[in-house]
């Protein structure tokens, strides 16, 4: 069985960077760097714990509601920020594997990013079940039961952007894998900040995605060997989960 779900993933990658040719790999020199910061404007809604309904002897009553997390000076945690229009660059880190844990009734973290041709190693660290509900819109990519310490691993084989539920009545438990074409993408730290390296020198598109802010795209130009400040700012009014 171990055999044949290899040779399943195996068949799932090649067939994912058949998909994808378009972006070409290759050794950057003399690149430059993006870096910035990712900040909320505006008053910031107060998103009240989420309650628990299960589990709570290990999980609490409630959990953080991590759809909007905001520090000092407005920064802003959990927004993916990818180039969507490089076409050469850097090679995948395919060896590079990309965490997805339970802990207490929540994923940790509850956004991430990874490219086309890694893998996705889902844990549980809680002592009872959970599963794995991925879609890439409405279409179920995979759901997997995840019991007490053990890991299961996933190819990632589509981009865009995957939303991960559990259905073991754990009804708030949610997170993003953003799946990019390219492995310039990352993830906003609790400062509000992001760095995208090894850049070819070029005009870009860069694009921030927020789970309850929606999206933007900000042009920007990366020159040999320096590096480009962007800070942005995003507006404190609501969008759709997703857009």
């Amino acid at each position: 069985m171990r055999t044949l779900q290899s040779l399943v993933a195996a068949v799932l990658l090649l067939a994912a960077t058949a998909g994808h040719a378009e972006y070409r790999e290759m050794a950057v020199e003399n690149g430059g760097t993006i870096r910035g910061t990712i900040r909320l404007t505006g008053e910031a809604p107060k998103l009240p714990p989420q309650p628990v309904f299960k589990h709570q002897e290990t999980c609490g009553g409630t959990v953080t509601d991590e759809r909007l997390v905001v520090g000092a000076q407005g920064a802003l945690r959990n927004a993916v920020v990818t180039l969507t229009d490089i076409t050469a660059g850097k090679p995948v880190a395919r060896d590079q594997v990309v965490t997805l844990d339970n802990v207490k009734c929540a994923f940790v973290p509850h956004v991430l990013s990874a490219t086309l041709g890694q893998m996705l190693v889902m844990r549980n660290s809680d002592p009872f079940l959970h599963d794995a509900h991925a879609l890439l819109g409405s279409q179920t990519l995979f759901n997997v039961a995840l019991p007490k310490g053990h890991t299961v691993r996933k190819p990632l084989a589509y981009a865009g952007l995957v939303h991960i539920n559990c259905n073991v009545r754990h009804t708030w438990m949610h997170a993003y894998v953003y799946v990019g074409e390219n492995p310039y993408h990352t993830v906003t730290d609790d400062r509000g900040g992001f760095t995208l390296d090894q850049v070819p020198p070029g005009t870009y598109t860069l694009r921030v995605w927020h789970e309850l802010l929606g999206s933007l795209d900000r042009q920007v130009t990366v020159e040999p060997g320096k590096t480009k400040t962007l800070d942005i700012e995003m507006q404190a009014v609501a969008a759709g989960p997703g857009e």
